[in-house]
């Protein structure tokens, strides 16, 4: 795989993380909604679909090879969007 690749991907997997948290945040009231049915199927629907459209993308920019450092770009992008949402 090209540097140019890996570093694309690397980027995308930080930006995913930080659109990740920012959904989480904003559907937080159906996520940790009082119903526990609605809680779990919202919960699972939700992380479901995030994968999905993960790998979809990951799949049309270098074939589908997934490395660690592509799971931790995702957490630090979390990190940062949720750190950001804290503060302010």
């Amino acid at each position: 795989m090209s540097l140019n690749i890996q570093i694309s991907t690397l980027l995308f997997s930080f930006i995913f993380g930080v659109c990740f948290a920012f959904l989480v945040h904003v559907n937080y009231r159906f996520i940790y909604h009082s119903n526990k049915l609605i809680q779990v199927l919202f919960t699972f629907a939700f992380v479901l679909l995030s994968t999905l459209i993960y790998f979809i993308i990951l799949e049309k920019m270098n074939y589908g090879t997934l490395h660690i450092y592509y799971f931790i770009m995702i957490i630090l992008g979390f990190l940062l969007e949720h750190g950001m949402l804290n503060i302010s």
